[in-house]
Formats: C-alpha cells, sequence, structure tokens
C-alpha cells in the first residue's frame, strides 16, 4: 500500500476537494496499481467521497448501484470503454467494494462516470423515460446520424434537460454534450470541448463530503489552457474551484503498456513496448534524481514528457516516436508527479492478454 505517499499528497489536498490522478498511459498495470493504492488507502480512512472515472456517465450510476450496495461489478464493467476494461482496474474496484462494505452506508464511496461516451447508454436511458424521437433509437443502436437529425436530438434531450428524474435529466444534458463534442462539427474539430464537459459533469455530480478522486490520463488532470484547441479538464477544473483541485501526474520509465498496435494489423489489445523517453524529457530529469514522488515546489522541469494513450505503433523509429508521443508541456501542469521506474502492460478482463479495442 503506498501509505507513504497517500500522507505526502494529502498536505495537497483540501478535504472535499477533487484531486486527478492521471497515468502516463491508458494501459500501465502498475500506475493502474499505485492510483488504487491510494483511492483504497483514503477509502480506510474515510477520506473519499467519489472516484470519477474517464466513461459515461450512465455507466457510473450502475457500477455505483454494485459498488455501494454489494451487487456484481463484472457485470456493468463488460460495457465500460474496453480500455478499462483490466484485470488490474477490474481487481482495484472489488478492492474499493470490500472496504465499502465495511463502512457505514452514508460513508460509502460513490463511483461517478464524467464522460458523455458511448452515446448509446443516454439514448437508452431517455427512450426507458418515455422519450419518442426517431433519432434516439438510431443512436441507441450504434447506427450513425445524419446532420438532418441533430436538431430534432437536440429538442428531445432539452425537453428531458428538464425532467424531474435528476437521472433522466442527466442522461439527456450528456448526450447534448456527446453531440457538441463529437457530432456538432466535420472531423472532431469539437473534440476538444469533451475536457470541458468531463469538468462540468464532474462538478454537477460529485458528493459534498470527502476528497473526489478523477481517474483519466495525465493530459486531461494537468492544467493545460490549450490542450488541443481548447482548456484541458484539470485547467477548467482549476478555473473553477481553484486551490480545491490537485493535480498528479505519473510518468514512467521504459517497459510496456497495453494498448493497440497498427502495425499489427488488427484492433487487438496487446504488451507493446514503449517509445524511450528522451534525453531531454522530464522522464529523464525524474529518472536522474531516484525519486519516486516529487511536488512542484520541489521540482520543475520545461519538458517534453510523453503522451501515449490507448495506441501505439511499434513499428515506429526512435526519432518518429518522439515526433508522435512527446509533449512540448512543463511539470507545472501537476502539483506533484509520481515516477515509476518501468512500465508493465496490463491485461485484459477475462481475456488474457488480448481483447478487441472497437470501443476507444
Amino acid at each position: 500500500m503506498n501509505v507513504r505517499l497517500t500522507d505526502r499528497i494529502l498536505p495537497l489536498v483540501q478535504a472535499d476537494g477533487v484531486l486527478g490522478l492521471g497515468e502516463p498511459t491508458h494501459g500501465s498495470a502498475n500506475a493502474f496499481s499505485w492510483k488504487f493504492d491510494v483511492i483504497c488507502e483514503l477509502a480506510s480512512r474515510g477520506l473519499l467521497g467519489a472516484v470519477a472515472f474517464e466513461d459515461s456517465y450512465i455507466l457510473g450510476t450502475r457500477v455505483d448501484e454494485a459498488l455501494r450496495h454489494g451487487g456484481d461489478l463484472a457485470e456493468p464493467w463488460r460495457d465500460a470503454l474496453s480500455l478499462w476494461r483490466t484485470t488490474t482496474i477490474s481487481e482495484g474496484i472489488a478492492r474499493l467494494q470490500s472496504i465499502n462494505a465495511t463502512l457505514p452506508a452514508q460513508e460509502r464511496v460513490r463511483f461517478l462516470g464524467i464522460d458523455s461516451k458511448p452515446a448509446h447508454h443516454s439514448a437508452l436511458a431517455l427512450l426507458d423515460a418515455g422519450a419518442w424521437a426517431p433519432p434516439l433509437r438510431r443512436i441507441a443502436r450504434r447506427e450513425p446520424l445524419v446532420e438532418s437529425e441533430l436538431d430534432e436530438t437536440r429538442r428531445a434531450c432539452r425537453h428531458f434537460a428538464r425532467h424531474r428524474d435528476p437521472h433522466t435529466s442527466a442522461a439527456a444534458r450528456q448526450l447534448l454534450r456527446y453531440i457538441d463534442v463529437y457530432l456538432a462539427e466535420p472531423d472532431l474539430q469539437g473534440l476538444h470541448r469533451r475536457d470541458t464537459h468531463m469538468a462540468e459533469t464532474l462538478l454537477e455530480s460529485r458528493p459534498h463530503r470527502g476528497i473526489t478522486v478523477v481517474w483519466a490520463h495525465n493530459e486531461h488532470v494537468a492544467r493545460n489552457p490549450d490542450n488541443f484547441g481548447g482548456p484541458s479538464m484539470g485547467q477548467v477544473l482549476h478555473s473553477r474551484i481553484g486551490t480545491r483541485y490537485t493535480s498528479i501526474g505519473i510518468l514512467c520509465g521504459e517497459g510496456a503498456c497495453r494498448a493497440v498496435d497498427p502495425s499489427s494489423g488488427d484492433k487487438d489489445y496487446r504488451s507493446v513496448p514503449l517509445p524511450t523517453a528522451g534525453p531531454n524529457t522530464t522522464e529523464a530529469a525524474l529518472k536522474s534524481l531516484r525519486a519516486d514522488f516529487v511536488t512542484a515546489a520541489e521540482f520543475t522541469h520545461p519538458g517534453p514528457r510523453r503522451f501515449i494513450g490507448w495506441k501505439l505503433d511499434s513499428s515506429l523509429t526512435e526519432l518518429a516516436a518522439r515526433r508522435e508521443f512527446e509533449l512540448h508541456r512543463p511539470s507545472t501542469d501537476f502539483d506533484a508527479i509520481v515516477y515509476l521506474p518501468s512500465s508493465v502492460a496490463d491485461a485484459s478482463m477475462g481475456h488474457g492478454p488480448v481483447a478487441r479495442a472497437g470501443d476507444t
């Protein structure tokens, strides 16, 4: 358990604040384990109010029900985005459920989904609430909409956003946000607004008691005013709640991660070697420092750092990989940084080392 590092983190976080915990890739098992150690330690101390995941709001409500009331976690987690359906994450959520079982009902940790995708979750919720718009049925069946159907879908969502049931109104807001990010502009030109919408969903749904931990990639939890065209989620949270938001990034050395490798010719997840961190990167500076945890007051570095998500092409040359995966941002995007000497590839939940990646 990361008891020592949890003790170093706590002075940076307000009792009712939001703590963003990043990750160096979307498939590093040891980074996931590190985060769950901190999450479970906070829960055991009675300091954790909620865990907010970079997954759909509707999925979050289903996982929350199982997490707090002892239900089957595996059933809702089968509908999680494929990048989260890993052995380490499923085992970590089970650990949290075991801790919840020891807590009074009013102190149990909640689970929140803060993303608007996949859209069919929200569409199904609106249909269950009595919505009749035909485009909603198409979204529920995961069929694409044509541009002429967007206005009808928006009207239906705006109507249900005023619904007296908070679950239904939240589902309507999420579908509106999905349209804004993924459908309103061609070629995903509105994708940068996803971070703002995730921050808004978090602020709408987080509990008033305890710390809310946000589980997302480093570049979502970082404070960055221009994250590919708009502010990062961390920047929006910082602008809305100020010092009540704390951002911790996790960087790593060499190794492998669970990712989709385009050079393999398919869309399966597998263990893929990480590109070498360049000599001028923040990773290299932290390796030389031999520190596993540094605060912004103790360490600053101009960057770059690696930005690796769910896709990693192993055929790239070292120079091409640096051009593709190095992000020129300073370490001061975070209040603290964790450094892991290596990255260990996670395994897909229930399928050994491989799973399909059709919904990332």
